[in-house]
């Protein structure tokens, strides 16, 4: 049992890393696009959030499997909840317009998102590591 969650939480963290280095970049891109960085840097941005939507889809499974093994979902609910979403309209309103306050609007969503993968992948660790401890008897 120890075996099967430890495993399912371990691929779930790697997919939540993958996911805040993804944020990360995205930030980096946002602070250039806020700069001036202009319609690539916007794509580029949106790109790097997409990469991160990607990594949270797996993540999401995998923590479907560590619940599952676990038989007990507390300390990691909501956790299957996340996204890097952008809203539709900030989206397309950055790209289409590519000025400053659309720059700002993603800018601040994307560090909200990055807030809640760190934040998942903090108790997502404390999860892993009661588990390994359990295990060890």
């Amino acid at each position: 049992m120890y075996e099967e969650a430890i495993r399912a939480g371990k691929e779930a963290l790697e997919a939540l890393e993958d996911a805040a280095d993804s944020l990360d970049s995205a930030k980096r891109w946002g602070v250039v696009d806020i700069l001036g960085g202009g319609l690539l840097t916007s794509v580029v941005k949106h790109s790097r959030l997409g990469d991160a939507n990607h990594a949270l889809t797996g993540a999401r499974v995998a923590l479907v499997r560590f619940c599952d093994a676990l038989g007990d979902c507390r300390g990691v609910a909501g956790i299957a909840a996340l996204t890097a979403e952008v809203n539709r309209w900030n989206a397309f309103f950055d790209i289409a317009c590519d000025n400053a306050i659309a720059d700002i609007l993603v800018q601040k969503e994307t560090s909200d998102a990055a807030d809640r993968v760190d934040e998942a992948i903090d108790a997502v660790k404390r999860a892993v590591r009661r588990l390994e401890a359990a295990r060890r008897g």
